[in-house]
């Protein structure tokens, strides 16, 4: 991934150790930069204290410049030092770029309505995708213990470790830090039923009930796992925008490694063929399609689409001017129009559509107008595909 340094302001948002920081430091190696990281406590109190005294120090740091660079780590720590950055682009016009980066958006969103207006532009990073990842990718290895940067090149057990303390210790701690839950245990309780549901439809009020809680409560903790960039969800394509708002959504926790661990199935051999296998197989799919999006900027809209009877398509493509791709997931080697039935009857509900099998097979074919292809092969001709 490419960042704008020196071109715009904007925001780069990811959970934590999706190496932010690092991909912002290298991208400004050659620039001369102003620096403020949120994490360290004595900064974070000294702009909390006096916000102005940021402005000041900024105004200094541009004395004799042409142009200036302000990095700032976690801005959703101290959103108040937004109202500051918006007067100094306004200041210093083109002169002055702002990079901001933030594991959540929450305090941002509640705290300051002030996101700078079309000023600054905004870009996700996530955990490595297999490309990323390249010659050392390994797909049996990203379904256990996902994808996370500093995993690579651990052994096993450090690799536990790390996932282990990331959701035991990282996750409670953002929660709290930000004072998002007074009742830290039940919010626990649900994390645990979020990671084992995650990629499933959802329904608050059975999940409430599992918890003791009120659906409203869980749908807010859902609310907080975006905001904290945990999770993403899928909302069920239908020709009404109407209906499609009153149906039950589907979550997607960010990583396979942390739903993993939150499960306890790090230490538990994952074999191919089995029930575990096929839904980390569908996540990761999804995961994969939803960072790439992302990075290369499509205007694309995904969905699933499930009709009243359970027929069902783990997801929908939806491209500009209306065209659909409709994408089934399955990990099995081979796959036969007759296994992709819930395909066939959306295709049949949008004859313009096209259909696609992502599955493990070992080289692309087509049945029945469904083209079966090799998830390696999806991602490298994908956009040629959809497009088509």
């Amino acid at each position: 991934m490419s960042l704008p340094v020196g071109k715009n302001s904007f925001f780069l948002f990811g959970p934590r150790q999706t190496g932010k920081t690092t991909l912002v430091k290298k991208s400004v190696k050659n620039f001369e930069i102003f620096e403020i990281n949120l994490l360290h406590n004595e900064t974070f109190l000294k702009y909390k204290t006096n916000p102005s005294l940021f402005r000041k120090e900024v105004i200094f740091f541009m004395t004799d410049k042409k142009t200036g660079i302000v990095f700032i780590d976690e801005i959703q720590k101290l959103p108040e030092l937004l109202d500051e950055i918006h007067d100094l682009i306004e200041k210093y016009s083109r002169r002055i770029s702002f990079i901001l980066t933030g594991s959540s958006a929450r305090k941002l969103k509640r705290v300051s309505t002030n996101l700078l207006g079309g000023r600054a532009w905004s870009f996700s990073l996530f955990p490595f995708t297999h490309q990323e990842i390249g010659k050392c990718f390994s797909l049996s290895h990203v379904l256990q213990y996902g994808s996370l940067p500093p995993l690579l090149g651990l052994s096993k057990s450090d690799i536990v470790r790390t996932l282990n303390a990331y959701t035991g210790t990282y996750l409670k701690e953002e929660i709290t830090d930000e004072a998002l839950v007074r009742n830290l245990g039940a919010f626990s309780r649900f994390l645990d039923l979020a990671a084992d549901n995650s990629g499933e439809i959802i329904s608050y009020s059975t999940l409430a009930r599992e918890i003791g809680l009120a659906s409203k409560t869980i749908k807010e903790y859902y609310q907080i796992l975006e905001d904290t960039l945990i999770a993403f969800h899928l909302e069920p394509y239908l020709k009404s925008t109407r209906k499609r708002m009153v149906m039950h959504p589907k979550y997607y926790l960010f990583d396979m490694g942390i739903i993993n661990s939150i499960c306890g199935r790090l230490t538990s051999t994952l074999k191919s063929k089995t029930y575990i296998y096929g839904k980390l197989f569908e996540h990761f799919i999804i995961l994969e399609v939803n960072r790439l999006i992302k990075y290369l900027e499509k205007p694309w809209r995904i969905y699933f689409w499930r009709t009243s009877h359970g027929a069902e398509v783990d997801l929908i493509i939806e491209l500009p001017e209306k065209k659909l791709c409709g994408i089934e997931i399955k990990s099995a080697e081979y796959v036969s129009h007759k296994d992709v039935k819930g395909l066939k009857q959306f295709l049949s509900d949008y004859p313009h559509a096209k259909g696609i099998c992502v599955c493990n097979a070992q080289n692309p074919y087509e049945e029945e107008s469904i083209s079966f292809l090799p998830w390696r092969y999806f991602f490298e001709k994908g956009c040629e595909i959809i497009n088509t």
